[in-house]
């Protein structure tokens, strides 16, 4: 009879087995490597003597981070010629938006090229950070605008009442519990929190009249007759678009709030030929840090499945 130290040491290793197993045959198939290590697109540029690096940006931004290491690591690195921001994002915090294109304005200013691709999604802060690239690529499909700034609370006031529930707030400093979700805000409160917004709302549209003038400029002239468009007119066009609103990747070139139609692929060919590179184009991604259960799965958020299945696996072997 197997002692519990055995059932457990075999359930490890099976488990172990079936995920390696896998994972081997997933990543065949996509033709994606698991290691961490730079990944290379294309025959290697012997004449170019440049690269062409892709920083993803995918999902809520949170946490500015990795993001801006990725984009200062490349910055630094002399072999990178061009960095595409590979965008899939609904938007987030407004100061990290403002960090990442703190570090996209660094490496322009270090003459790199910088061209955004927008995927599914590139709305909200997602625009925000791709306007501050040299160009912009997107999908004619692609969900993008949306450029306005949003803050919401709930209020359970009526909720709390019918449950007899109170809440009971101390505080030092007038409208310290804004937003509270026990009552509603005060008409001066609701003002103040307009004022928030409405500045952080004319910081969104300044950064797109900076990156993207001369384009709409070009927008402005053909289409609404203006033979010599100013800063003002180009800041007041978009401040009529910029309701929150929503709109296709078609839409968005016909506004001049992006540059051009394609994919990835074409903007990766599109940034390789202005930094000047012979050739297929060397491309590199950043280099992530892995540990060995998100390694063997795949992905960070299965490594947490696998943490409590594991633990689930051994609390039965010893029948707790």
């Amino acid at each position: 009879m197997e002692t519990k130290n055995k059932k457990i040491l075999k359930f490890v290793l099976i488990l172990a087995g079936i995920i390696i197993v896998l994972n081997i045959a997933y990543f065949a198939s996509a033709g994606k490597c698991p290691f961490g290590r730079k990944h290379f697109s294309g025959g290697i540029n012997m004449l170019g003597g440049g690269k062409v690096a892709v920083v993803n940006i995918y999902g809520p931004l949170y946490n500015s981070k990795n993001i801006c290491e990725s984009i200062q690591r490349f910055n630094n690195d002399a072999s990178i010629k061009a960095i595409i921001l590979r965008i899939d994002s609904p938007g987030g915090g407004v100061a990290v938006c403002q960090e990442i294109n703190r570090e996209i304005y660094k490496a322009r200013e270090n003459k790199k090229i910088v061209v955004s691709s927008f995927g599914s999604v590139a709305a909200s802060g997602g625009y925000y950070v791709g306007c501050a690239a040299d160009y912009i690529f997107t999908n004619p499909g692609t969900v993008t605008g949306s450029l306005g700034v949003i803050m919401s609370y709930f209020n359970f006031s009526e909720l709390f009442k019918k449950l007899g529930l109170e809440q009971i707030t101390i505080k030092a400093g007038k409208h310290k519990d804004i937003g509270s979700m026990s009552r509603k805000m005060t008409s001066e409160e609701e003002a103040l929190m307009q004022g928030v917004l409405d500045d952080v709302h004319g910081q969104f549209i300044d950064t797109i009249v900076r990156n993207r003038e001369a384009k709409i400029t070009k927008i402005l002239k053909g289409k609404k007759g203006l033979e010599k468009p100013v800063t003002a007119d180009v800041r007041n066009f978009i401040v009529g678009i910029a309701d929150g609103r929503i709109f296709s990747g078609n839409q968005a070139l016909g506004l001049g709030l992006v540059d051009y139609l394609g994919t990835q692929e074409d903007a990766v060919r599109f940034a390789a030929e202005r930094a000047g590179l012979k050739g297929e184009p060397v491309i590199v991604y950043e280099k992530k840090k892995t540990s060995f259960l998100s390694l063997i799965s795949g992905s960070e958020e299965t490594e947490g499945h696998l943490n409590k299945f594991l633990f689930k696996g051994v609390c039965f072997l010893y029948g707790e």
